[in-house]
């Protein structure tokens, strides 16, 4: 079963959210510039596209992010992006942190608050971390179900089925190779979290909440702003 955050990047354009990610990026530009910050990091940055909109916008960012391919595609924008670890970087390096299209929700329970202290590391004392979350709508109203996409040799099959507050997606990806055609499979899990448990943080206070909707009729996504303490 390959990897499943380089499954993602390989069907990313099967998917076609362009539109949804770019009015989601606009959202935060208009977030980010309130706040006047100069230095930004980019957790999860994927293809790169928020770098370029900072990088047009002025602002010194760097993003990171666990898929090799991924930064492939960002550095082939001409935008600075690594395989970097949070852990791996200078301390309060860095004036805000954003984590952009379920980042958070990619992060189990059991690792969530030692991911918020390595953002926090890099933070200076009233730094921000701006990032977003599924709403229940989210889940349940809109990512679970089953999409089947086509586009040339590719075959795309995503069934998600939410439980528990736990979004389980299994990906099956057909690609024709001569005659035949290669499967490749694999399972990715997101997990729901309230915005209580963000108001209950000891390293960040919440300053304010942004209601976004992308793909249904009512907000599926909470951008989050958060102050380091």
């Amino acid at each position: 079963m390959i990897n499943p955050l380089d499954l993602y990047a390989k069907i990313e354009s099967l998917i076609g959210f362009d539109a949804q990610y770019e009015t989601l990026y606009q959202t935060y530009l208009r977030l980010l510039k309130p706040l006047h910050v100069k230095r930004i990091l980019d957790v999860g940055c994927g293809n790169g596209r928020f770098l370029v909109h900072l990088k047009d916008e002025q602002i010194s960012a760097c993003g990171i992010d666990r898929s090799v391919a991924m930064i492939e595609r960002a550095q082939a924008l001409g935008v600075e992006a690594s395989t970097k670890e949070l852990d791996e970087l200078e301390e309060a390096s860095f004036e805000c942190v954003v984590a952009i299209a379920d980042v958070l929700n990619y992060i189990a329970p059991s690792e969530i608050n030692a991911f918020l202290e390595a953002v926090a590391r890099v933070l200076p004392q009233n730094g921000y971390f701006v990032c977003d979350v599924n709403t229940l709508y989210g889940f349940e109203g809109v990512a679970e179900g089953v999409m089947c996409q086509e586009k040339e040799d590719q075959f795309l099959c995503v069934d998600a089925t939410f439980e528990n507050h736990e979004l389980v997606t299994k990906i099956v990806l057909f690609e024709k190779k001569g005659e035949l055609y290669r499967k490749e499979e694999g399972v990715i899990t997101q997990y729901f979290y309230p915005l209580s448990f963000f108001k209950k943080l000891k390293m960040f206070k919440l300053s304010s909440t942004k209601p976004v909707t992308l793909f249904g009729d009512e907000p599926d996504k909470t951008i989050l702003v958060l102050q380091k303490c």
